[in-house]
């Protein structure tokens, strides 16, 4: 248990890390095509992670065989199309509806660990997702129910990638439980970023030298931080306290874009920052699993 807090600190970083792409990722685009960003980013996390896993662990081909079909599912479902959908859903919405889609992630992973992990749901797990996911919604329209819209062609996209993303954690707790983090996080990836190579043109539109390199840096970030450091966290979650429990910290993602954009020169308004507390208050409240029979909202069948 001791453990656990340092847990709880890497899966935030992981987040705000996940907030500071949608900033870096706006710099990137700005000379590079969406998938053209997202295939830079992925193909050197790639090289980057897949070597950090051969120094470390020393991977042989029997320990990687048993999983390696869910493995190339993992790589297809939660690094390569997950990341299609997302931008192309970026192209034809607006970043707010983006952002709060997104944050629907925690309730399509509890809905699909009832069903393929069986896990225990309970009451308190429930109704912090329920306070995070109203603080977020403060946060992203600023108490302005209105401002949410409809559904476009592009929110569905987005909420398509999302729900890949859930597949992912979900399909990685279930299959590759026995596999260790970094093996999870380097194969899958490294399975994505094949899938990217075509992608990876280095056509910049003509912008000036300045403009490149800045997106470059952008690029190497979101490779370095948002994918290497935040997808090996994400996974070690998983592996240590589930993944209903580590879902519930992607509702920080929208906060840390909020963050970031004020420290760029965007106001906050006293209804984002009330919605960033009740959203944080979510996510301690959902973290601290009673051990009472009685919370149980969807129990696991111990007779099957």
């Amino acid at each position: 248990m001791k453990k656990l807090p340092v847990v709880y600190l890497t899966l935030t970083l992981s987040a705000v890390f996940w907030g500071a792409n949608f900033n870096a990722g706006k710099i990137a685009v700005e000379v590079m095509s969406p998938t053209q960003v997202a295939a830079w980013r992925f193909i050197l996390a790639g090289a980057v992670i897949l070597i950090l896993y051969g120094v470390k662990e020393r991977p042989t081909w029997s320990s990687i065989k048993p999983y390696a079909i869910i493995y190339l599912l993992m790589g297809i479902v939660g690094i390569f199309f997950m990341n299609i959908f997302l931008f192309k859903g970026l192209e034809a919405t607006s970043p707010i509806n983006t952002s709060f889609i997104t944050a629907t992630h925690p309730l399509l992973t509890i809905c699909l660990s009832v069903f393929f992990l069986k896990e225990k749901i309970y009451i308190r797990q429930l109704a912090g997702i329920v306070i995070s996911l109203l603080g977020v919604l403060l946060v992203l329209t600023n108490g302005s129910l209105i401002e949410l819209g409809g559904i476009s062609k592009g929110d569905a996209y987005v909420l398509l990638a999302t729900g890949l993303w859930s597949l992912y954690g979900i399909l990685g707790k279930k299959y590759v439980g026995n596999s260790s983090p970094l093996a999870t996080t380097a194969i899958t990836m490294t399975v994505g970023s094949l899938f990217f190579l075509p992608y990876a043109s280095l056509a910049t539109g003509g912008a000036t030298s300045a403009k490149v390199m800045e997106a470059w840096i952008a690029v190497i970030f979101m490779a370095l931080f948002c994918s290497v450091l935040a997808y090996l966290w994400w996974n070690q979650g998983i592996a240590r306290i589930g993944a209903n429990q580590t879902s519930l910290f992607f509702n920080i993602v929208p906060i840390s874009t909020m963050t970031i954009s004020a420290l760029s020169g965007d106001s906050i308004g006293m209804v984002q920052l009330v919605g960033a507390l009740v959203t944080i208050s979510g996510i301690i409240w959902s973290t601290q699993t009673p051990n009472v029979s009685r919370n149980e909202c969807f129990p696991r069948n111990n007779h099957v």
